[in-house]
């Protein structure tokens, strides 16, 4: 039991080092949505750039709510694909279960590709608004990850559940994430057949208020095993997914540097996005704003790999094809998720009990 002891305080202290990593510092992976919409000189007498979706009337006062138009909408779907795919369950893993017996702790490295020069990853922290060009987030963005994994016996085929935590680099962002695996078919290793198994996966996105998101997973997998040399294991596998990706606005301030509530002349200086009126300061409350529901989104991927065991220690990698996006959310826009193929690239490691 001692390695056993000692691999479960080093996950703990995965997950609490990820969470208060998080929670310290923000970083350029952080969400901020505002730098969807385009500037434009405000109607104000300081002509200070605002976002074009505010509408003010002659006394700087803002008469109706703020809409995001149907470019707007189209971006914020396309990234909140894009994203979903990042922190989406992948947990490299063959088919086979551990058995009602089995325990596996796990240390994980993803890198997945974006479409960091499309103008819909605007929407975070490492956009300048002003000069959208000027730095874009990077083309490869990397999570860590740690997961416990445990296999049930039940009166059905063998039956594997897992929980985990991943943090995307540079960011606050976590996704807590969670699957069960069923066995359809395993063992039998001196046949000529592979294992076959039916995984389920949910991830749900903390550490931001601009957006809530749930990605969720069913995938198909295929492997076979092995001997390696007589010392050690080698699985290949690979497999199918179907991912649904469900992403609902926070509310947004259209006007962040601008003071809503009702004030004396000149008690806010160094605003000057707002008018110079008590009217037009409460006004702002119309500037509060969500981005319209998106039906779910959905993306397909491939993926293949392999895991390496010696003793209980193992090694698994993994590769994943993602397709571009088409889905439109329903609406009388019809945005449509123009988010491109993505790939990734999965690495765990650990140990079998």
């Amino acid at each position: 039991m001692g390695p056993v002891r000692s691999s479960l305080v080093a996950l703990c202290v995965m997950i609490m080092t990820a969470t208060l990593a998080s929670r310290a510092w923000a970083g350029r992976n952080d969400l901020q949505l505002l730098n969807l919409c385009p500037l434009t000189p405000s109607s104000l007498p300081s002509k200070t750039p605002e976002c074009s979706w505010v509408h003010r009337q002659a006394d700087g006062s803002i008469t109706s709510a703020v809409m995001p138009d149907g470019q707007g909408r189209e971006d914020f779907r396309s990234l909140m694909s894009e994203l979903g795919v990042v922190l989406a369950p992948r947990i490299p893993m063959v088919a086979d279960t551990a058995g009602f017996g089995g325990f596996q702790l796990s240390g994980e490295l993803g890198v997945t590709g974006i479409s960091n020069n499309r103008r819909f990853w605007n929407g975070v922290e490492a956009v300048s608004a002003t000069n959208p060009n000027a730095t874009r987030p990077d083309p490869m963005l990397t999570t860590v990850g740690a997961f416990v994994r445990k296999g049930f016996w039940l009166p059905v085929p063998t039956v594997e559940l897992g929980f985990g935590v991943v943090h995307l680099l540079d960011s606050q962002l976590l996704a807590w994430q969670s699957y069960a695996k069923i066995g359809i078919h395993e063992g039998f290793h001196d046949w000529p057949i592979p294992s076959f198994a039916v995984r389920g996966a949910v991830s749900h996105l903390t550490g931001t208020d601009q957006v809530t998101m749930t990605t969720t997973s069913l995938d198909l997998l295929i492997s076979k095993r092995f001997g390696l040399l007589k010392t050690a294991r080698l699985e290949p596998f690979g497999g199918w997914s179907v991912l649904s990706i469900f992403a609902h606005s926070g509310i947004l301030d259209a006007t962040p540097s601008c003071d809503a509530t009702t004030a004396p002349l000149g008690s806010d200086p160094g605003t000057p996005y707002c008018p110079s009126t008590p009217t037009g300061k409460s006004s702002d409350f119309n500037a509060n704003f969500r981005f319209p529901g998106q039906n779910v989104i959905t993306r397909y991927r491939l993926f293949v790999g392999f895991k390496v065991k010696f003793a209980i220690a193992f090694f698994a990698a993994q590769y994943e094809a993602y397709l571009a996006g088409s889905t439109r959310d329903g609406s009388t826009f019809s945005a449509r998720d123009q988010s491109g193929t993505q790939s990734a690239l999965s690495l765990s490691t650990g140990l079998d009990f």
